[in-house]
């Protein structure tokens, strides 16, 4: 059988969740015997190369090259990874696949196509459940582009947004945002008809969906696994290092900025930071270095990344939009390296409070600073982190590989 795995980009050049989880899946498919190509789009000036036996080939012309590479090779699964709109991986890539392969798979590895700003944040203070609802959606967009004031609701400023908000509804480039997320709605519910099967690892997102009536047997919850429970750790030295460790990347949406401001106001001044990750936005790394000298360790290999673990207190990780199940936090947990996540969606169904690691206040680098004291003032007195995995390890590698059987 044949499987091709479909992405924007992939190892070496970028090393993030979606890139490692998609090489941990070749490579468990090609240990059962099947077949496994990938397909990038963005590496226009790459020729087909080889990375630990998986062959990666660049699609030089998008949309075009695809339909030309699928249909000259007879795949019988093609599983996208990536959902990019537009410009990228969109909902015309699904229906070509559909036509060529046998089977079309994705998975979500984050909540495409549902909240217009990733964040489930309405108006930018409270937590959001809907995104059906597009006029709602841009009364949130346009609140939040004014400031709407976050500790106050009731506010002048506020009254005065929630005032204008009507009279901008009815311009044409509100309009047209409008329409925008309807699209979004739509191309939803096509990716969904269009797939034979999707594969969701949190449950939090199958719910959102359920909740505005995307409903269907083809939306499948499955295990997030890359390692057996022999590939934990037993335990590790739990002295205090007073070293930190952020791995994301380096924009505006990781949060790197409010772990710089938190830096600059905790009580243990010694604590060093320590930075992972590829620069998506220079000028956003400039910015975060410029308000707090982090010390920058580059794009590490995964498994370098992950022995790295041992010699820090905590994994923060402070997102300011929807993590679908980080799987750096995974990873922490098998590492025994607890974690200080925001509340953001994906993290709060992870970390529990004081056994596994802490969560702040979203959005909040005063509060962030609150927990990182609290968090090193439990360790101080000999606090230790408690991680409950999952052992069923052959079991849900047994799930995942009845997909493709």
């Amino acid at each position: 059988m044949r499987i091709l795995l479909v992405l924007g980009k992939y190892l070496p050049d970028k090393s993030a969740g979606i890139e490692n989880y998609s090489h941990w899946l070749a490579d468990v498919l090609m240990q059962n015997n099947y077949r496994v190509d990938i397909a990038i789009l963005e590496s226009p000036d790459k020729e087909p190369y080889t990375y630990e036996s998986v062959h990666v080939f660049p699609l030089k012309n998008g949309f075009a090259a695809f339909i030309q590479f699928i249909e000259n090779n007879h795949y019988d699964i093609c599983h996208f990874q990536e959902y990019s709109g537009k410009n990228g991986i969109n909902i015309q890539w699904f229906q070509a696949a559909k036509e060529y392969c046998g089977k079309v798979f994705f998975t979500f590895h984050l909540p495409y196509l549902t909240c217009y700003k990733n964040d489930f944040r309405y108006k930018g203070i409270t937590d959001c459940n809907n995104f059906s609802s597009s006029r709602r959606c841009v009364k949130c967009i346009i609140a939040t582009k004014l400031d709407y004031n976050k500790s106050d609701e009731f506010n002048l400023k506020n009254s005065g947004i929630n005032l204008i908000t009507p009279l901008l509804e009815t311009s044409g480039k509100i309009q047209q945002l409008k329409k925008r997320i309807e699209d979004r709605t739509d191309d939803l519910q096509e990716l969904i008809n269009t797939c034979d099967q999707i594969f969701i690892y949190g449950a939090w997102f199958k719910e959102i969906l359920a909740k505005n009536g995307f409903e269907s047997t083809k939306l499948k919850l499955i295990p997030h696994i890359t390692k057996t429970s022999a590939d934990r750790i037993e335990k590790r030295d739990n002295t205090l290092k007073y070293k930190v460790l952020f791995v994301g990347r380096i924009e505006q949406q990781k949060g790197l900025h409010l772990l710089c401001k938190a830096m600059n106001i905790i009580e243990i001044k010694e604590i060093q930071l320590d930075v992972a990750g590829n620069k998506v936005d220079e000028a956003y790394y400039d910015a975060c270095k410029t308000g707090h000298p982090f010390n920058y360790l580059g794009v590490l290999p995964h498994a370098r990344l992950l022995s790295s673990f041992q010699a820090y207190d905590f994994l923060i990780l402070p997102s300011v939009f929807t993590e679908m199940y980080s799987l750096v936090v995974r990873e922490a947990c098998y590492e025994h390296l607890p974690v200080i996540a925001s509340a953001a969606k994906g993290n709060v169904d992870v970390i529990k409070e004081e056994k596994n690691g802490f969560i702040f206040m979203y959005d909040d680098y005063k509060n962030l600073a609150s927990v990182i004291d609290k968090a090193y003032s439990l360790k101080k007195d000999g606090w230790q982190p408690v991680f409950e995995m999952n052992d069923s390890h052959g079991n849900d590698l047994k799930e995942i590989l009845s997909y493709y059987s």
